[in-house]
C-alpha cells in the first residue's frame, strides 16, 4: 500500500466567532487527544521542529496550491495516530504534541492582514450552559484572548515554516524518498514525500550556505534530517 501526505485536518464545520451570534457560547476542553486518533499527519512548524524531531518525523510536502510545507507523520498508512493510546485517549508520555492539535477546535482565520478566530462548529464541546465563556459584554472574555494570542503567534510561525521550505526549493535541495515498513507481516509503504538531501546541502555554494545559516535554515534542516529516525518508531508503535 502506498500512501503520501493526506493534507487532511480534524476539522468539519470551520466558521468564525461572532461576538452577537456566540454571545452566549461556551467551551469545554477536551479529556484527552482521542479526536485526532485518525490523524495519519498534520502540518508542523519550524518552531516546534527542535522538540518534535526527537518524537516524529518531519517531512516536506507539496500542496494543493504547489505550495511546499512540513508535516509531523504521525502514523502508517494502515494504522490509527500511534501517539493516541487507543483505550485512553490520552497521548503517549514524553512525545511531542504538535500546535496543530493542541489548538483544536480553535483555528486562525485570515481576513485581510488580520487574524480572525475561527472554530470548528461540530466539536462535542460547545454548548450555552458548560465550560469557559467565549464573550462578555460583547467582547472576548480573557481565554478568548489568550486563545487568539496562541493562532496569531502560530501563522506568524507558519508563514516562516512556508518561507523556509521555498528558500529549500528554491535552492534545489528537496528530493522525493520513500518509506518501506511492516505491519501485521504485510509491507506498507509512505511515499510522495520530500526531505532535504544531505548531498546537495553539503555541496551548496557558500552565499547560499551562509543565507541558511543567518535564516536558521540550516539548523532547521538537521533538526528535519535526524527526526527521520523516527520512522523506527512508528513501526515499533503500532505493533
Amino acid at each position: 500500500m502506498a500512501a503520501g501526505i493526506s493534507g487532511l485536518g480534524l476539522y468539519h464545520d470551520v466558521a468564525p466567532l461572532d461576538t452577537v451570534r456566540d454571545a452566549e457560547l461556551r467551551i469545554k476542553p477536551a479529556q484527552g487527544f482521542a479526536y485526532a486518533r485518525g490523524l495519519k499527519d498534520c502540518v508542523i512548524t519550524v518552531d516546534e521542529f527542535a522538540a518534535a524531531c526527537h518524537s516524529q518525523p518531519i517531512v516536506f510536502a507539496r500542496g494543493a496550491e504547489g505550495k511546499f510545507f512540513a508535516a509531523a507523520v504521525l502514523a502508517l498508512p494502515d494504522s490509527d495516530n500511534v501517539f493516541v493510546d487507543p483505550g485512553s485517549g490520552h497521548w503517549r508520555p514524553g512525545e511531542y504534541i504538535p500546535a496543530f492539535i493542541r489548538r483544536y477546535p480553535f483555528v486562525p482565520i485570515m481576513e485581510g492582514d488580520r487574524v480572525a478566530l475561527g472554530i470548528d462548529r461540530s466539536y462535542a464541546g460547545l454548548s450555552t450552559e458548560e465550560g469557559e465563556r467565549l464573550f462578555e459584554d460583547g467582547k472576548p472574555t480573557a481565554f478568548t484572548e489568550s486563545v487568539l494570542r496562541f493562532m496569531m503567534e502560530f501563522q506568524v510561525a507558519w508563514d516562516r515554516t512556508l518561507a523556509l521550505a521555498k528558500v529549500l526549493q528554491m535552492l534545489k535541495l528537496l528530493e522525493p524518498f520513500q518509506v518501506t515498513a511492516r505491519r501485521d507481516n504485510h509491507q506498507q509503504v509512505l511515499d510522495r514525500l520530500l526531505r532535504v538531501s544531505e548531498a546537495r546541502l553539503n555541496k551548496l555554494k557558500d552565499k547560499d550556505s551562509l543565507r541558511l545559516i543567518r535564516n536558521n535554515g540550516l539548523k532547521l534542516a538537521v533538526a528535519h534530517l535526524l527526526s527521520l529516525a523516527q520512522f523506527e518508531k512508528l513501526e515499533r508503535y503500532s505493533r
